[in-house]
């Protein structure tokens, strides 16, 4: 009897331990995979109609690849059909708020618009860019001032 108490109370380790090995790869994978992809740069592509300013520079209308240069705050903004429409600018800040989509936000002032969000995810966390000596320019006059969202495709 003791050495049948023996086998059982083995084979119920080996079963617990099973369990808990299945429990540790069924939560670590997802989490693991959800934090590598948290640290991968974050893109989008995002059709713009008018004429805009980032930083100092204006770029044409068209259409615009979007991407966070590395995991801290610098972004690559490129126009697709031409390449010398682009540039490189690193956020001022970051910002949580309402979870709305992936999206940029622009600032219409003086009939000017100005890039003054990049939101990559839809869960509520972005980049705001610092304003460009023109925009502070034209936005002294907050009446005038309109906000345009594009959303990413």
């Amino acid at each position: 009897m003791a050495a049948e108490l023996l086998l059982d109370s083995a084979e119920f380790k080996k079963m617990i331990d099973r369990t808990v090995l299945r429990l540790m790869i069924g939560l670590g994978v997802p989490l693991a995979s959800a934090l590598l992809i948290e640290q991968l740069p974050k893109t989008g592509v995002a059709e713009v109609p008018f004429a805009f300013q980032v930083e100092e520079q204006t770029l044409p209308p068209g259409t615009y690849s979007v991407k966070q240069a590395d995991t801290g705050r610098g972004i690559r903004i490129q126009n697709q059909k031409v390449p010398e429409a682009g540039t490189k600018c690193v956020a001022a800040k970051r910002k949580f708020g309402k979870a709305e989509g992936a999206r940029l936000v622009f600032d219409r002032c003086g009939g000017h618009y100005f890039l003054s969000e990049i939101w990559f995810d839809s869960d509520g966390r972005g980049l705001i860019l610092p304003e460009s000596r023109l925009e502070q320019e034209a936005t002294s006059n907050p009446q005038d001032r309109e906000v345009q969202y594009i959303r990413f495709q």
